[in-house]
């Protein structure tokens, strides 16, 4: 009986430490398919309140409102991380990020970012700007402009 338990024992074992790895590449698999791809091309308009020395609109010695257009174009996204510009009519800053599930965190020359995905091709992001030289908080939800998946797809057929 000693001996039936040991063996039964033993090929558990066994099962297990075969299907280990096969279960921690499924796990990674599945953590990696779960990032959102944020590559592509977001425009949106911002509801903003600013003061100072601002560079994408005109200096305001007071507190005043804005409504500016943006485009934040994400050039490149590796796993998590990614970088790409955010534009306005007048200037363009660098941006870098992060992306956890659907939270959205990035940082330009002077200020931060927190977002939210509401959908795989809207997010929400609130900026802020904090100094003696420069004041702003902004809220924009960015739409992106076409979905990167879509490019993936095979191209129609002509028609006859």
């Amino acid at each position: 009986m000693k001996r039936l338990f040991a063996l039964a024992l033993a090929v558990l074992l066994g099962t297990l430490l075969a299907a280990g790895p096969a279960l921690a590449q499924e796990a990674k698999a599945k953590k990696e398919k779960s990032i959102p791809n944020l590559v592509g091309v977001w425009k949106g308009t911002s509801d903003s309140v600013a003061m100072g020395a601002l560079g994408h609109v005109d200096a305001a010695a007071a507190p005043t409102f804005l409504h500016v257009d943006w485009t934040l174009t994400i050039d490149k996204q590796e796993g998590r991380a990614f970088y790409g510009t955010k534009a306005s009519s007048r200037a363009k800053e660098t941006v870098v990020g992060v992306v956890d599930g659907a939270q959205v965190t990035m940082a330009d020359d002077d200020g931060t970012y927190l977002g939210k995905l509401t959908s795989p091709n809207r997010l929400i992001v609130r900026y802020l700007e904090a100094g003696k030289a420069s004041k702003v908080a902004s809220i924009t939800l960015y739409v992106r402009e076409r979905d990167p998946e879509a490019d993936k797809s095979p191209a129609a057929a002509p028609a006859q």
